[in-house]
């Protein structure tokens, strides 16, 4: 466990932002849990990742969004340029520093998923060209409705297969359902380090693929008589030596 991840957890009003972090941190959600509107709260929890190892991370509980209006009408915009106002938008300095972001939506709110799509823009448009991780949460808070053709959580789906990005169905009430998207988020972060700590052994490992078999062969003998050069240095002085040992 070195560095702690920045991570921000973003979307529309809510849709259980703050319920995603308590639960999954504390496990202290329920029914009768009520939750005041955020506006910035800082959790630092150790997330386990799938390759067992637990890495520090530090989530940002950002303020609720407001879903944008395209004149009368809700929905993404036609144009990316729309100006929105700060209550629809992200406040710039999350964007400078995160390393990942959990954009939350309600599947039973169509609108919250369009303020995601708003705010994947956004990103994508001011994250200064480093990489990001960025994950999308559903958070089931009801059935779906069933005289939509296509449901909310469907819609993500394809939505999110578009953006190349991963997709979860959770509920805040079942902490369980609350590992996968964490873990994987955690992973993300924290890739796995293949590069050696020691520079010169990459140097002779690259020198070894260019080299004839026996020179390689041969440096590799003279190396071992090089390191055990106490060991055997009678063995070439002397015959009986070697029949002693």
């Amino acid at each position: 466990m070195g560095k702690t991840s920045k991570v921000v957890v973003c979307g529309m009003k809510g849709v259980g932002k703050t319920a995603v972090l308590e639960q999954l941190i504390y496990g202290n959600v329920n029914l009768k849990s009520c939750f005041y509107p955020t506006i910035e709260d800082i959790y630092v929890a150790n997330i386990e990742t799938d390759r067992g190892t637990k890495e520090r991370v530090c989530f940002y509980d950002t303020a609720g969004l407001e879903p944008p209006l395209t004149g009368e009408l809700k929905g993404p915009p036609q144009s990316p340029t729309m100006q929105l106002t700060t209550n629809q938008v992200l406040q710039r300095h999350y964007l400078g520093f995160a390393e990942g972001f959990v954009m939350v939506y309600d599947t039973t709110r169509p609108e919250s998923l369009d303020v995601l799509m708003y705010l994947k823009k956004d990103i994508d448009r001011n994250k200064d060209k480093k990489e990001v991780v960025i994950l999308v949460i559903g958070n089931r808070t009801g059935p779906d409705d069933i005289n939509s053709l296509e449901n909310t959580c469907s819609k993500a789906s394809n939505w999110c297969a578009r953006e190349k990005i991963r997709h979860f169905e959770v509920s805040a009430m079942d902490r369980a359902s609350l590992y996968e998207p964490f873990i994987f988020m955690t992973s993300r972060l924290n890739p796995v380090q293949n590069k050696t700590a020691f520079p010169q052994l990459s140097t002779l490992s690259f020198i070894a693929r260019r080299i004839p078999v026996r020179v390689v062969f041969a440096f590799r003998i003279s190396s071992s008589l090089l390191l055990e050069s106490s060991k055997f240095s009678d063995a070439f002085t002397s015959p009986g030596s070697v029949s002693e040992d």
